[in-house]
């Protein structure tokens, strides 16, 4: 990949990031926080985007961009109120700026229609009832900026002669500079704006601003598209030269800029300099002075005799710098004066280098492991200095993959952030009001298992708008709002991610998906079903509750593909529903696809592990505690509550014949659903953190088992799915029927 290339890639990089913050800042707006930090965050996320596509020459892009950021300059100068009505056309407004952005990465057409309709409502808000001009056909001030893409720069300042004091002119004792700058014609083709820069400067400190326009040519020799007016802007401000650099970071290759010191380097008075600039500005036609007073007489005469004086010698402006198409062109003040106080610094890395860093530190885990068991094979003691040494060893390998695998941990925020949108259009085509809440954005997983979060996020969430939320007139009838609630939520429990997706719409139908289900032969007619199987039924390949297939729905692959997603993440999906309340999806998802921490167990001639977020105790079984029940299954008794015993050597086909429950050790384990059951197996070998191996990929995918590992003498041992294993236990399906009575 060529440089070019490389700084186009990651220019779309930072255009995801900009327009998730702006949708985050729009909805923020939209719930009532329309302070000044969050329109500054959103008018700068669109402005970084526009001036990036003007070094690419992306002219549709710049063309909305710069037309939507005319509007937010109108609210955050407040002569626009963020109205929901407002809030609203912008929030379309962002859609077709990620839609914009998408094809300019991607290629491809976007709905003309679409576009401009955005345009003339975005100039309707700037100019109400004129459709982009002023009444009587005089276009207004902000309705001029809009149509005005590559414009001098003079729209957003007003040159008009004015008489002066000189007073006000003073700058005070104190550091300041001078900031000079000349733009070339390219800067304005790139949308770069000289009165907005202007601006920007002036947010950090007290200044003035000149224009120098003596390069202005004769009407009959000046060229539209050119460039002529130099600005000089007398700066007083504690900032250091670079912030005030970083502004014109975008513009800075497509014009001539100077930054000098208002005050010397021994940081002097600024007698001298103050009277070179007052003797300039003496000869200044636009200026008109006003005559001081008798205090002003006494001032100046002081400063007469250093009017002589030399100014000092202005600081070499610093090389310009590469061309930046991926950084903002302007920051706001607060963000500048936080300095070290902001966000700390990040780098980008290529997220296979991390993998296979990743792999190296589970291997270093292996050997590690490995390392130990030899040296305790050897009888080597456990406090001499080679088995000490390696209790260090292994302290440190736990903090380095920790380490490791926090740099790979990444807030669920960046697919929360797809989700408003989504809403916006699923309700849009159901004809529903729909608001989305977000909950536990900042959870952190592990990047691998947010990026196959998306896919089942997706369907749920239409989902429950499509089937949950209903209709506004039936939501009055049924004494609820018209507007319905989508509310999604992560959150950690137990070392995993849950991930909650409720709504408040009519809830599971049973008797109906009963019937479909019967009709469409998932089930049999005479099928015995308890409440929760029922509304499981919706998982099953093939199942709809829509009659016509629709844009979104009908033709049955939605919850099914949901939940082998979840299960080939190693997570689980549930379901709780209350009719005419609501339901509630829950998915249980690992931190981290890499490791976990588990009990190694032998099971039969094997040896799994158990991960250790699901066990709560481990047990003796005593022969008065262990029930039968039924033909070949059997109950186990801990503190006078009755569980099912699960053998998993039995279970998983390593035996034919029960394991004695006497001379076995059982371990008591919790599934994502809440309930309790103790795995059987004949004894514990250890416990340790081992590195994870997908099964599936390498092999295949065996029931009841997650995932495989390799243990320090080198063999493999399978991880255990204890919810499969629990599961698919014919003993579990008939004690949750209810059928704990008889048992006892």
């Amino acid at each position: 990949m060529d440089a070019m290339a490389e700084i186009r890639a990651t220019f779309f990089e930072e255009c995801a990031d900009g327009l998730g913050e702006l949708e985050a800042g729009l909805l923020a707006i939209e719930n009532g926080e329309a302070d000044s930090d969050t329109v500054n965050a959103v008018f700068r996320a669109v402005h970084s985007i526009k001036g990036g596509a003007g070094a690419f020459s992306l002219d549709d892009l710049v063309h909305f961009a710069h037309i939507f950021e005319t509007t937010l300059d109108e609210m955050r100068s407040n002569r626009l109120d963020a109205t929901p009505d407002v809030v609203r056309v912008m929030l379309r407004a962002a859609d077709v700026l990620a839609d914009l952005v998408a094809v300019a990465r991607d290629g491809g057409t976007v709905d003309e229609s679409r576009t401009g309709a955005l345009i003339e409502e975005l100039k309707e808000l700037v100019s109400p009832g004129s459709g982009g001009g002023a009444a009587g056909g005089a276009p207004s001030a902000a309705a001029a900026k809009m149509a005005a893409v590559a414009s001098d720069g003079m729209d957003d300042l007003d040159f008009t002669p004015v008489a002066i004091d000189l007073d006000d002119l003073m700058v005070p004792s104190g550091s300041g500079w001078r900031v000079t700058f000349k733009p070339r014609p390219d800067m304005y083709a790139k949308a770069n704006e000289a009165g907005r820069l202007i601006r920007e400067v002036l947010a950090l400190g007290d200044g003035q601003v000149t224009c120098d326009t003596s390069e202005i040519p004769l009407l009959g020799e000046l060229d539209p598209e050119g460039a002529y007016l130099v600005w000089t802007i007398d700066l007083q401000t504690e900032v250091g030269e670079d912030q005030i650099r970083e502004i014109f970071e975008f513009a800075e290759m497509d014009c001539e800029l100077t930054i000098e010191a208002l005050v010397g380097e021994d940081g002097g008075d600024v007698d001298a300099d103050m009277a070179a600039l007052l003797a300039g500005l003496a000869d200044d036609p636009t200026v008109k002075h006003v005559e001081p007073d008798s205090a002003d007489d006494e001032m100046q005469a002081a400063a007469a005799p250093a009017a002589a004086a030399p100014a000092p010698a202005p600081r070499p402006a610093a090389p310009p710098k590469p061309a930046k198409a991926v950084a903002a062109a302007a920051n706001d003040a607060d963000a500048k004066a936080a300095g070290a106080g902001g966000p700390p610094a990040t780098i980008r890395v290529d997220l296979e280098r991390v993998d296979r860093l990743i792999d190296l530190v589970g291997e270093l885990v292996i050997h590690q492991v490995m390392l130990s068991q030899r040296v305790t094979q050897a009888g080597i003691a456990r406090a001499s200095d080679v088995a000490m040494g390696l209790d260090e060893l292994e302290q440190l390998t736990r903090e380095i993959q920790d380490s490791v695998m926090a740099i790979r941990a990444q807030p669920v925020k960046s697919v929360f952030q797809k989700l408003p949108r989504l809403v916006r259009e699923v309700a849009d085509i159901t004809g529903k009001q729909v608001k989305l809440v977000t909950e536990g954005e900042w959870t952190e997983v592990d990047k691998t298992v947010i990026e196959r979060l998306s896919d089942p996020l997706t369907h749920m969430i239409r989902n429950a708008i499509d089937h949950g939320i209903e209709t506004p007139d039936k939501r009055l009838k049924a004494g609820k709002s018209e507007e319905g609630t989508v509310h999604v939520a992560a959150m950690h429990r137990s070392g995993r991610i849950v991930i909650e997706i409720s709504d408040d719409g009519a809830g599971i139908n049973r008797p109906i998906v009963r019937d479909i289900a019967i009709s469409k032969g998932l089930i049999p007619p005479d099928a015995n079903l308890t409440d929760d199987e029922t509304d499981n039924l919706i998982f099953l390949p093939g199942f709809s509750t829509k009659v016509e297939v629709s844009e979104l729905s009908g033709r049955g692959v939605g919850m099914d593909v949901v939940k082998r997603s979840i299960q080939a993440l190693g997570g689980r999906v549930s379901i709780a529903s209350k009719p005419g309340e609501g339901s509630v999806f829950t998915m249980s998802l690992p931190l981290t696809l890499a490791v976990l921490d588990g009990m190694i167990v032998s099971a039969g001639e094997h040896t799994l592990v158990v991960p250790l977020t699901a066990i709560i105790e481990t047990l003796q079984p005593k022969g008065s505690e262990v029930r039968g029940f039924g033909n070949d299954q059997r109950l186990i008794e801990v503190r006078d509550n009755f569980m099912p015993l699960v053998d998993v050597a039995r279970q998983l086909g390593y035996r034919s014949k029960p394991t004695p429950a006497t001379s076995s050790v059982a371990i008591l384990v919790e599934t994502e659903n809440g309930t309790r059951s103790a795995l059987l197996v004949d004894a514990i070998q250890g416990q340790r953190q081992v590195v994870i191996k997908s099964l599936e990929a390498n092999y295949g995918r065996v029931p009841g088992i997650a995932a495989a590992t390799i243990l320090g003498d080198g063999r493999v041992a399978l991880i255990l799915d204890v919810d499969a294993v629990t599961a698919t236990s014919r003993f579990e399906q008939n004690y949750f029927g209810n059928n704990l009575q008889a048992a006892e």
